[in-house]
């Protein structure tokens, strides 16, 4: 005889009564005023682990989220006494591994803690896609098993980056920070600096870019850092630029309808001649966001390439 026992408790619910497997991770009782609210609705942000609604539902697909010790499908109801647990059960795919396929290309890991972490990625490489050369294909060579429960099975980057940009980004290892690194993306209270040498000289030391792009309102905010006489293009400016909307391709977009296209590029240069070898002189190069956890003000940075600098050096030099 099976030491389960199933009872229909409403209509469209049924709890599954047997012994509780799996390890109690937290416990919540239901304040007596709350009455009949469903579960995978109640549980996002009473448990630090549940992060959404949808991860609330596989949660109790998978029994690890209990009322009164018993496990429930996802249309059970909770009313005040009631005794939610829950359970870390045994998941087959942990720890945060990409299932899929690997390259093992060495990243440089700017920063790394069990929920997230930040890559520096060189120029040349798409984020993700189908081919096995992307930065997503590389995480599970370069980053730490995530040891939370809520762990993803597949590492996730959490923005793009165009393909010969190079720098900063942001990858997620655990659910929650997911959920809550997304929610700051769209809520655009993550702040990104990208660096560029432009060409020509650029006459104002700040300014603003609002030209819309595919029909959409678009922004970005420039700042120069220094001009230099160069031989191939006359001047050359070294720039940071902000983002303050997110369409394809902005920056590169904004900086040549300026008249000042980012050295080394293909698409956006104005007939201007574009160096061989060199790359896309863009870079990603610094960051400001909550941390998804702990909610503590971050600032990440890296230094741009030698090539940056030493381009404008070195047509200085012979200018």
């Amino acid at each position: 005889m099976s030491s389960e026992l199933k009872i229909r408790v409403s209509e469209n619910c049924i709890c599954t009564f047997g012994p509780m497997k799996g390890k109690p991770l937290e416990k919540h009782v239901v304040p007596k005023h709350v009455k009949f609210q469903y579960l995978n609705t109640y549980s996002v942000g009473v448990f630090k682990y549940v992060s959404s609604k949808v991860k609330a539902k596989e949660a109790i697909l998978r029994g690890e989220i209990l009322v009164n010790n018993n496990q429930v499908n996802e249309a059970f109801k909770v009313s005040g006494g009631d005794v939610i647990t829950l359970i870390k059960g045994d998941r087959k795919s942990k720890g945060g591994k990409n299932s899929g396929r690997v390259y093992k290309e060495k990243m440089e890991v700017v920063f790394e803690d069990e929920h997230m972490a930040i890559l520096n990625k060189p120029g040349g490489i798409p984020v993700n896609g189908n081919q096995l050369k992307t930065l997503e294909n590389t995480l599970s060579f370069n980053l730490k098993s995530s040891k939370e429960h809520d762990a993803l099975p597949q590492m996730r980057p959490l923005h793009r980056l165009d393909e010969p940009t190079c720098g900063l980004v942001l990858v997620a290892k655990t659910e929650r920070a997911q959920v809550v690194m997304g929610k700051q993306f769209q809520e655009k209270t993550i702040r990104k600096r990208y660096k560029a040498v432009v060409i020509g000289k650029v006459i104002n030391s700040k300014g603003e870019i609002h030209s819309p792009i595919d029909k959409k309102p678009s922004h970005t905010q420039f700042e120069l850092i220094k001009s230099s006489r160069a031989v191939v293009y006359d001047y050359l400016s070294l720039v940071n630029l902000y983002p303050v909307t997110g369409r394809t391709h902005q920056l590169r977009i904004h900086m040549s309808e300026l008249g000042h296209p980012v050295v080394g590029d293909k698409y956006y240069n104005r007939n201007f001649d574009v160096l061989e070898g060199k790359g896309l002189l863009l870079c990603s190069d610094r960051v400001w966001f909550n941390h998804p956890v702990s909610g503590q003000e971050m600032e990440v940075g890296i230094e741009i390439p030698n090539k940056f600098r030493k381009l404008m050096e070195r047509e200085e030099a012979r200018k």
